[in-house]
């Protein structure tokens, strides 16, 4: 993972109790994790814009971005490294109405080393925190 520190924008689309995450995996820790979606702001880019390509390249779906909901520092170690990011957290909706009717669907990101594939699901609100599943950055959880 690269040093220094990324800003990350974060979409937080509702299904009435549930939020869109994906599915994520910290194999160091032997962990298994949700997130929810977005991406690395690129330089003169807003994060309005990175989840709007974000969405476009991973679920091929247009979104409505909304309001900044919450700005958080998150501090982590994933896969043994530390990490450093600012999340942008966005109030979001999707354009595609028909993946609202979906519970889980696959996503794909093409990246320097192939096509890598994230599970994406609806997941209820209340299912995060002890003695639940994990959602990361934690602070989400504690917005939610």
């Amino acid at each position: 993972m690269e040093r220094g520190i990324r800003v990350q924008a974060l979409a937080l689309v509702r299904r009435g109790d549930r939020i869109l995450v994906e599915l994520g995996r910290d194999e160091v820790k032997d962990e298994t994790f949700f997130r929810a979606l977005g991406g690395t702001v690129e330089f003169g880019e807003t994060g309005a814009e990175t989840l709007r390509r974000e969405f476009l390249e991973e679920l091929d779906t247009g979104l409505d971005v909304g309001r900044l909901v919450a700005t958080i520092e998150n501090l982590f170690t994933y896969e043994g490294e530390p990490a450093h990011e600012i999340c942008l957290v966005y109030d979001c909706s999707l354009q595609d109405e028909r993946l609202y009717a979906l519970d889980e669907w696959d996503a794909h990101e093409d990246t320097a080393h192939g096509v890598v594939v994230h599970p994406v699901s609806w997941r209820a609100i209340d299912s995060f925190g002890p003695p639940g599943d994990t959602l990361y950055p934690e602070e989400l959880g504690r917005l939610l």
